[in-house]
């Protein structure tokens, strides 16, 4: 998933064909979008995306976060790494 390389943030992504190459030979007509649509899909809020969501608040869904910044002394930001 395109979105997911934007997480991970690699040191490099390698690709061997694009759009235009593989467009005689295939048509990306996902369910939900489109991998030219991609990045406009994910950045509607997320009520408005074609992928039905649902969001339901828990108390405990920001617990990992919580304990991943205690186990980083408090800082909320991965030291060294790339920012914008």
């Amino acid at each position: 998933m395109p979105g997911l390389a934007l997480l991970l943030l690699p040191d490099e992504v390698v690709f061997l064909t694009t759009r235009d190459d593989y467009a005689p030979h295939y048509v990306d007509d996902r369910r939900y979008f489109e991998l030219d649509t991609f990045y406009a899909e994910f950045a509607k809020p997320w009520e408005e995306r074609r992928l039905p969501m649902r969001y339901e608040p828990r108390a405990a869904a920001t617990d990992v976060y919580r304990e991943w910044q205690r186990r980083n002394g408090g800082e909320r930001r991965v030291t060294g790494a790339p920012t914008a």
